[in-house]
């Protein structure tokens, strides 16, 4: 009596590629779970080239995996005042929010803070700290980087 072997099975591509990136269905943004951040669609090739130590074959499957989804890009993305939970695989800063009347803007430096203070609401050094310590994430990097305090956002 010969025993039969199962055959072996493998994870779905999806399941390996989402070792790498998530889709946050909420707010249509890829976020990479290693650097802690959105990437956008159009960048998701050259992220993983340059960012990560990944062989050809493992890259291309990712760009497949992230090509399903239909994405929001950073100027898509309102902030508004309402809080919510932090949203998984982002990073958690200190920020700093204004406390200028209704302004509640958040920013992610003190120096970015005491910049926005002095143009948008005439602030001088004599006049104190306008703003407050606060947690907070940031989907996009460089250019595109707002910080939200831990608020909810919707696409245009």
């Amino acid at each position: 009596m010969a025993l039969e072997t199962q055959p072996k099975t493998t994870q779905p591509k999806t399941n390996i590629m989402s070792a790498y990136l998530f889709f946050n269905q909420e707010q249509h943004v890829l976020i990479c779970k290693e650097h802690q951040y959105a990437v956008s669609s159009k960048w998701v090739s050259r992220h993983f080239l340059e960012e990560h130590n990944l062989n050809i074959t493992v890259r291309q499957g990712i760009i497949q995996y992230a090509s399903q989804f239909t994405t929001a890009e950073a100027s898509q993305l309102i902030y508004t005042t309402r809080k919510v939970a932090p949203v998984p695989y982002l990073s958690t800063i200190v920020g700093f929010q204004c406390q200028y009347g209704i302004c509640e803007k958040v920013l992610g430096t003190l120096k970015s803070v005491q910049k926005h203070c002095q143009l948008d609401h005439d602030w001088k050094t004599k006049d104190g700290e306008k703003w407050m310590e606060t947690r907070a994430q940031t989907f996009f990097q460089g250019h595109n980087k707002k910080c939200v305090n831990l608020h909810r956002w919707e696409l245009i």
